[in-house]
């Protein structure tokens, strides 16, 4: 950042895909933090892209690690009337509709979500979250459509199949 030096260099990284997505979302992520005006409001589908990107390679357990954290409490949140997106789901729900087109896309991601911390690991990871769950949990807000949780993976399953007949 240095500054605000390197903001114009940051929204070029955000902007171009020859970048791989974490590094683009990295970039974002600085400016979201540093950049009052930050994002531009034509910058939508781009970061609606980036952010879906980035809940995909959460679940992965190699390469590039993003925490649950990231994403935060989501279904066990809403039981206690709190809205807990995380960081990068605040960001995601800021892109609006644009992201749940590649949100749909990761309704078959079986993908686990690793929370980190004490505490938070203990609630987080018992949740057994993937990333399905997650996308699933977001197109909902967005959209409109009441997705419920179920301790099952099988009754998780049976909830997303639900949704992606309501989204046809």
């Amino acid at each position: 950042w240095q500054d605000g030096k390197n903001e114009e260099a940051l929204r070029q990284i955000v902007l171009h895909p020859e970048y791989e997505v974490y590094i683009r979302l990295l970039a974002s992520e600085v400016l979201y933090a540093k950049s009052a005006d930050y994002p531009p409001t034509d910058w939508g589908d781009t970061l609606a892209y980036i952010y879906a990107q980035a809940l995909a390679i959460s679940g992965q357990q190699e390469g590039h690690f993003l925490s649950g954290n990231q994403w935060g409490f989501m279904y066990y949140a809403d039981k206690a009337d709190i809205a807990d997106y995380g960081t990068l789901g605040t960001h995601l729900m800021e892109t609006e509709t644009k992201v749940v087109p590649h949100l749909i896309g990761l309704l078959n991601n079986n993908d686990l979500l690793l929370y980190e911390g004490s505490e938070e690991a203990t609630i987080g990871n018992s949740l057994k979250y993937r990333v399905k769950d997650a996308a699933a949990y977001y197109i909902g807000k967005i959209a409109g459509i009441p997705v419920q949780f179920h301790e099952s993976h099988a009754d998780r399953d049976t909830e997303i199949e639900r949704l992606k007949e309501q989204l046809k």
